[in-house]
């Protein structure tokens, strides 16, 4: 008996060392989370910090000596630190949320009476007064937007007796000083211990739990995809059994809502593979799911693939397409839930993570 009960432990020994070589070198959450911070996290803000000041920048030399050359310069940069910021959107957490960031640097919806009514009730509009003193919906790329791409846009920020300028350069002054701010949260002055960096992966006094630290990563992706498929998508196409509803789909004169679809879901899959813009992989949440099953990673991944080629199918503008072409914007709703099942299947149930509706509360836009 005792023979047979050593040799069924022994098999049993091999079968899971069999297993484990199979799925590859396991590699602890704390290993991921290093990797997550140095690879992606902060590179990520690094750029959009960098394209908010090129932003900058250009408005500040735009309004120095307006002509339509400098303008279109500006525009092209407005819609570089868009794309950088919604590349960003998965990992929204930590010093992002702590110092309220989306309400200074691009929150929705904008509202474009008020913005007017700032213009016509003030004798100047400085960085101080935007921060201070306005709403999120009157400040930020939204309100830049606004301002930059009306079809008289030109002639309006060329009238410097509007203020419009200054207003613009305000706006553009509080998102880049935002998102330098941002960076030094997260890489800190004085090394790992004194920024989130070190508490993102347990080297600070004040680290959060390997476990907690990745279950805000998984958290931050869910709740943003539940945001874009049902509240957003879902609802302008009347999928949710309600009437389609219009406003649900951020559009604005830019015309750059499919590009922000698409970045979004790109934030997403970079929280996964570790890596933005790169096909080399660093470790990611996909490293974690790959140590439980092979089959489960590829899964997601083919999600992952399959809703941005769906979205690829769609121009702009989006708040038209999807109504213009409805079948295409259907199939990308039905790409996102597809997605959604599939992180909640064999992400969050395989690696244990809670996810609960509260931790989205304030998060709007």
């Amino acid at each position: 008996m005792k023979h047979l009960m050593k040799s069924t432990i022994a098999i049993s020994v091999l079968l899971l060392a069999v297993v484990a070589c199979s799925l590859g070198p396991t590699v602890s959450r704390k290993e991921v989370l290093v990797s997550l911070a140095e690879n992606l996290m902060v590179p990520t803000f690094e750029n959009v910090s960098t394209e908010m000041t090129e932003l900058q920048s250009s408005v500040r030399a735009y309004c120095s000596d307006p002509n339509e050359a400098r303008l279109e310069d500006a525009k092209s940069d407005w819609r570089d630190a868009k794309q950088a910021w919604m590349r960003s959107r998965a990992i929204a957490f930590g010093p992002l949320m702590d110092r309220r960031s989306r309400s200074y640097v691009d929150w929705w919806p904008v509202e474009p009476e008020r913005i007017e009514n700032t213009l016509t009730s003030q004798e100047s509009i400085t960085s101080e007064y935007i921060r201070e003193f306005l709403s999120s919906t009157q400040r930020g790329l939204g309100a830049m937007e606004y301002l930059m791409f009306s079809e008289d846009a030109h002639e309006s920020l060329a009238d410097l007796e509007q203020l419009r300028c200054e207003y613009l350069v305000a706006s553009a002054d509080v998102a880049a000083e935002e998102m330098e701010g941002v960076v030094l949260d997260w890489s800190g002055a004085g090394g790992p211990e004194d920024a989130y960096f070190g508490e993102f992966t347990g080297q600070a006094s004040s680290a959060l739990l390997p476990l907690a630290a990745v279950s805000e990563t998984i958290r931050t992706t869910i709740f943003l995809l539940r945001s874009i498929a049902d509240m957003q998508l879902g609802s302008a196409l009347g999928m949710n059994d309600s009437e389609a509803d219009p406003e649900a789909i951020r559009g604005g004169p830019a015309l750059n809502g499919v590009s922000d679809l698409r970045e979004q879901i790109l934030s997403m899959q970079d929280a996964y593979i570790g890596k933005s813009g790169t096909e080399d992989e660093a470790l990611g949440i996909g490293s974690l799911v790959r140590g439980v099953s092979e089959d489960a990673d590829e899964r997601v991944r083919e999600s992952f693939q399959n809703a941005i080629a769906a979205i690829d199918t769609l121009e702009e503008p989006l708040h038209e397409t999807i109504y213009s072409d409805r079948a295409n914007a259907v199939e990308v709703y039905e790409a996102l839930k597809e997605l959604q099942r599939t992180l909640n299947t064999e992400v969050v149930s395989l690696l244990g993570i809670t996810v609960g509706f509260a931790d989205t509360d304030g998060d709007g836009g």
